[in-house]
C-alpha cells in the first residue's frame, strides 16, 4: 500500500511541476520520493533542478547530497552538505550526513567533529550518538565510544545495534561481564 501511495505522490508532484516548473519545493519533494522508490537518476534530476531554481534551499542541497552519496559520488555529496551548512549552519541532518560520508572516506577526525556538531544542536539524537561511538571505536578511543553508545541507549533503550556495539567495545576493554549483558540485551530487543 505504501508503494502505491508513493507512486500517487510522484504523479501529483509531477503534475504540479508541469504547471509550476520553477517550484523548487515540489522538485525537492519529488526527488525525495523518487529516491525512496529507487529511481535515483530521476531523483538526481529533480534535486538538481530544486537547487538550480533556489540556490539557498538548504534542505534540497542536503537531499541532493543524500542521492549523490547513494550514487557513490562522495566528493559531490560533501559539497552539497557543505552548501547546506553554509546556508543553514544549525542544520542537524546536514552535519549528520556529512559525518557519515567523511566516515566512509576514513576521514574519522572530521567525522567526529560533524557528529559532535549535530549533537551540540540536537543532544537527544540517538543515531548521532551511535555513529559517533562507531567512529570513536574506529579511532581506538574505546572509553569515549562506550559513553557515546550509552548516550544513544539512554535515548533509545531498544536500540539493538547500539547494545551490540557497546558489547563489542566493552569486550575490547576487557569488561567481559558488562559485554555479556549488552550482547544479551542486543539479542532480546531485536
Amino acid at each position: 500500500q505504501e508503494l502505491g501511495q508513493l507512486e500517487d505522490a510522484v504523479k501529483s508532484y509531477k503534475e504540479v511541476v508541469d504547471i509550476e516548473p520553477d517550484f523548487a519545493e515540489m522538485h525537492n519533494n519529488l526527488g525525495v520520493i523518487l529516491k525512496e522508490l529507487n529511481q535515483n537518476d530521476a531523483a538526481l534530476k529533480s534535486l538538481e533542478r530544486a537547487v538550480a531554481i533556489k540556490p539557498d534551499f538548504a534542505e534540497a542541497h542536503n537531499n541532493l547530497g543524500n542521492i549523490l552519496k547513494e550514487l557513490d559520488q562522495q566528493d559531490a555529496a560533501i559539497k552539497c552538505y557543505e552548501n547546506a551548512l553554509s546556508i543553514k549552519p544549525d542544520y542537524v541532518d546536514a552535519h549528520y550526513n556529512l559525518g557519515g560520508v567523511l566516515k566512509d572516506l576514513d576521514q574519522l577526525e572530521a567525522s567526529v567533529k560533524c557528529y559532535e556538531n549535530a549533537l551540540s544542536i540536537k543532544p537527544d539524537y540517538a543515531d548521532a550518538h551511535y555513529n559517533l561511538g562507531g567512529v570513536l571505536k574506529d579511532l581506538g578511543k574505546l572509553e569515549a565510544a562506550v559513553k557515546s553508545y550509552e548516550n544513544a541507549l539512554a535515548i533509545n533503550k531498544d536500540f539493538a545495534d547500539a547494545h551490540y556495539n557497546l558489547a563489542v567495545t566493552l569486550q575490547g576493554l576487557g569488561q567481559l561481564d558488562a559485554a555479556v549483558k549488552s550482547y544479551v540485551k542486543a539479542l532480546t530487543v531485536k
